[in-house]
């Protein structure tokens, strides 16, 4: 137990820090108010002991103080003085103080005293190691609400609230956001054709693949439900998202999932819909992130009107036509590995 000995008399000082530190206590001595405050500003202790009568500030001014720097957390203190007036014990107890000994203070009295008030620190000490496991114990389940079991990515709940983060911080930082909408192509097929154990083992082997490519700390990908995902990238303009998007799809069809029942290829493929806030008119409404989603599904949707395993980046009511020497442009769509 750490104790706090506020005493202006150094010769009674020595006798009561002698007697907390015989019984294995460690003592640190202040000879003001003032000096008490600023050590208890400083450090963390079990106990005061204050003296009542000092130059300059009094002891109850200085339990008033720390009482205010401390609201939320309770040190016992307990005043010393020759004065045993109920006047002053009426007093110590409404400036903040628990207990009070009179001078010339008896060792063992004090020693009781410091028993008992080791008791209440060991209580306080478990509350708090307990309060910490609780609060661990609910991060790690706040954590898991927010996991998708299957795929062991973010779900949907998850991603709502990171939404909102990041929606709120571009407004205010005035950087870009991208979003990606993403569906497996023909994935009800897969699962008719291979079973659910196998189109388990397809939904983890996308979501790895959509992960792999999320290089910075603040990108996340999400499950969003069923085969669908979604990618959130900050601080990300539309062409950072767009090559995210190549990179993927490359990852994707180097994994050479075989999927020969499939009309779009003859492994298992993506479409993406993209749109970045850089892209949002300039009276858009602030408070509406919807908009960012529902226009990358606006393009997730004509990615697959338009023969899937490819990325559509919305721009107005147009895809953008934005050709590569490995893809083949159809009608402003861009089709990647063809």
């Amino acid at each position: 137990m750490k104790v706090l000995v506020v005493e202006d008399n150094k010769s009674a000082s020595m006798i009561v820090c002698r007697i907390i530190t015989s019984m294995g206590h460690e003592t640190v001595h202040a000879e003001s108010g003032e000096e008490a405050i600023k050590f208890f500003t400083e450090g963390r202790y079990d106990l005061i002991l204050m003296d009542v009568e000092m130059p300059g500030m009094n002891g109850f001014d200085a339990t008033r103080s720390i009482r205010k720097l401390s609201p939320d957390v309770w040190v016992p203190i307990i005043f010393l003085s020759a004065n045993t007036a109920d006047t002053y014990l009426t007093i110590g107890i409404e400036a903040g103080g628990d207990d009070y000994l009179s001078k010339p203070v008896k060792p063992a009295v004090l020693k009781a005293k410091i028993k008992a008030m080791s008791r209440i620190a060991h209580v306080q000490e478990q509350l708090a190691e307990s309060n910490q496991n609780l609060a661990r114990v609910n991060e790690e389940l706040r954590l898991l609400s927010c996991m998708d079991g299957l795929t062991s990515v973010v779900n949907r709940r998850g991603f709502e609230s990171q939404f909102d983060v990041e929606w709120r911080r571009t407004l205010r930082e005035k950087t870009p956001l991208s979003v990606m909408m993403i569906d497996v192509d023909e994935f009800k097929g897969f699962n008719d054709n291979y079973g659910h154990l196998a189109g388990d083992d397809c939904l983890r082997m996308v979501a790895q693949a959509l992960k792999g490519q999320l290089l910075r700390p603040g990108d996340m990908v999400a499950r969003y439900g069923g085969e669908e995902f979604v990618i959130l990238l900050p601080n990300t303009d539309i062409e950072g998202a767009i090559n995210v998007a190549k990179n993927i799809q490359s990852d994707l069809y180097n994994a050479n999932v075989a999927y020969p029942h499939s009309t779009v290829s003859d492994r298992v493929t993506i479409c993406m819909g993209i749109y970045c806030t850089n892209q949002l008119d300039v009276g858009f409404d602030r408070s509406d992130r919807s908009i960012l989603l529902a226009r990358a599904d606006k393009a997730l949707y004509k990615a697959k009107e338009s023969g899937r395993n490819q990325y559509v980046v919305f721009e107005r009511e147009c895809p953008e036509k934005e050709p590569n020497a490995n893809e083949i442009e159809a009608n402003g769509v861009v089709v990647p590995f063809k």
